[in-house]
């Protein structure tokens, strides 16, 4: 079996091609609307951001990337593909894996077992020959079991394999579920506000721990996150909603400025930090 660094880096296309494309995507709630005529363009290998202030409509569009949500209007396209009501496990089955605001793990299961449940696309032995544990059964779950082994390795946190995960620090909890994602072995990965609620110590980690993730396995991936620093650093492009509404994109010292991102979002992070 390949090891897992090597099946990560498996992606095809090359750096630089069209990913996903969103154009002129609305979504609403009734009389709510969440987003507002949004495009937008992901590419291969990339480190992409959607920030803005609270209620800007960044979840809802990572909610209708991975099928969560579907748009009442607009276009978006994967791998060259529309894609039109795409369910969440079609999403996943394509490629698409994602973490949440809320952590979302089995807090009663360990560590590995968590990472494990990244691997359920991958099985392909039928429910009796996984009841009757045969061969095929036997095979796979090994071979699982080695890929999660070396994703736990490169997070560094062998410590912790067989930890209840509801036992672990938040920061490390975090980095489960980040395993969890990488164990689907996706070509987009959406990262949904991964640093919240962590320390410096523990943001600094999780902002390595995404740039190896880029560099070493060339993974796409689309982040929310509202510390600019970690933002700034860390993107090679960045979108702005406000309202729903896209309000600016570019690199980081395009929108960093921006008159319309510095008084809708930058501005007042910088006057409340004074």
């Amino acid at each position: 079996m390949a090891t897992a660094q090597a099946q990560l880096k498996t992606h095809k296309g090359q750096a630089g091609e069209s990913l996903l494309k969103v154009e002129n995507v609305s979504l609403a709630f009734g009389g709510v609307r969440a987003l507002r005529d949004v495009s937008f363009e992901i590419k291969r290998q990339q480190i992409f951001s959607i920030i803005g202030p609270n209620g800007a409509g960044k979840s809802s569009m990572l909610n209708c990337i991975n099928g969560f949500y579907h748009p009442n209007r607009g276009t978006i396209t994967y791998k060259g593909r529309p894609r039109r009501q795409m369910r969440p496990y079609e999403a996943a089955n394509q490629g698409i894996a994602r973490t949440f605001q809320n952590i979302a793990l089995f807090k009663g299961m360990s560590t590995l077992d968590n990472i494990m449940t990244g691997r359920h696309l991958k099985t392909k032995a039928t429910l009796m020959e996984n009841a009757l544990w045969l061969g095929r059964a036997q095979r796979e779950e090994m071979e699982h079991r080695r890929f999660c082994e070396e994703i736990i390795d490169f997070l560094e946190i062998q410590a912790y394999r067989k930890t209840a995960v509801g036992t672990l620090p938040y920061g490390l909890q975090k980095r489960v579920e980040l395993g969890r994602a990488l164990a689907a072995e996706p070509e987009l990965l959406l990262l949904d506000e991964p640093m919240a609620g962590m320390n410096l110590e523990e943001k600094q980690d999780m902002a390595r721990f995404i740039l190896d993730v880029n560099d070493e396995f060339g993974m796409t991936i689309c982040l929310i996150e509202h510390d600019m620093a970690v933002v700034m650093d860390l993107s090679d492009h960045i979108v702005v909603l406000d309202h729903g509404e896209k309000i600016g994109e570019g690199g980081p010292d395009e929108v960093s400025s921006n008159p319309r991102v510095i008084e809708a979002y930058l501005g007042t992070s910088q006057e409340q930090e004074a």
